[in-house]
């Protein structure tokens, strides 16, 4: 029996070096693969990081743009709409002006008008009247 152990040992002792030998180098290796993927995933994040960041200040930068655009845009339609509510205003006053000044010429054309007629209705007024007409058909007479 003591042959037997000593044959199993001789077997098994190599065996057993083998095993362990190779579980180490195994080991070593699955490591060193380990630390190189997460080499290359840290410089992969590192990456995507810059990469975001540069998107992120793309992005600003073109927010900032469109909302100068359309800050302008809205300030062009204000000036617009002042402009428009400007000339409103001036065309409503120039209408308000000639409204009263044709009103003033229909009342002083009233007034002359009532005047005529009041001055040609007394017998003083007919007597001129008369004595125009005379002298003006008198000088046509003599013009002919």
């Amino acid at each position: 029996m003591v042959e037997f152990i000593k044959t199993l040992l001789i077997a098994c002792i190599p065996s057993v070096i083998a095993g362990v030998g190779t579980y180490l180098v195994a080991k070593k290796n699955a490591s060193s693969q380990i630390k190189i993927v997460k080499e290359q995933n840290r410089h992969d994040l590192d990456k995507l990081m810059e990469q975001h960041k540069i998107d992120i200040e793309n992005l600003k930068e073109a927010h900032k743009l469109e909302m100068e655009s359309k800050e302008q845009d809205h300030k062009n339609k204000l000036e617009l709409q002042q402009k428009e509510f400007e000339n409103s205003l001036l065309r409503q006053q120039k209408e308000g002006e000639n409204a009263m000044t044709a009103e003033a010429i229909k009342g002083v054309f009233g007034m002359l008008g009532s005047a005529m007629t009041t001055a040609m209705d007394t017998p003083e007024g007919k007597q001129l009247l008369g004595e125009s007409l005379r002298k003006s058909q008198e000088k046509t007479k003599q013009e002919g």
